[in-house]
């Protein structure tokens, strides 16, 4: 079973990496589809900074999935991230 992830649109290096591990990558766009994200089959959402999340207009109480801000990081340090929070 491949394991879903969500990442901000932008991100394309984020989302080819994590494909090529095995990812089942989602994209967010604007962050307007954080709403539909209400299931925890996703191991985290990926965006470039926690400052968009508040001035895109996206409206979320609390994500189902980690938020992981990508800023500084490599795509290499992003996925072991997610391994490191979800075994």
């Amino acid at each position: 079973m491949k394991k879903k992830i969500v990442v901000e649109n932008t991100l394309t290096p984020y989302i080819e990496h994590l494909r090529s591990l095995g990812y089942d990558v989602y994209t967010l766009y604007k962050n307007s589809n954080l709403e539909n994200i209400t299931s925890d089959e996703y191991k985290a959402i990926v965006v470039s900074g926690l400052d968009v999340l508040s001035t895109s207009g996206a409206t979320h109480n609390k994500p189902p999935a980690p938020i992981i801000e990508v800023k500084g990081r490599t795509p290499e340090e992003i996925h072991s991230i997610i391994e490191n929070k979800h075994i």
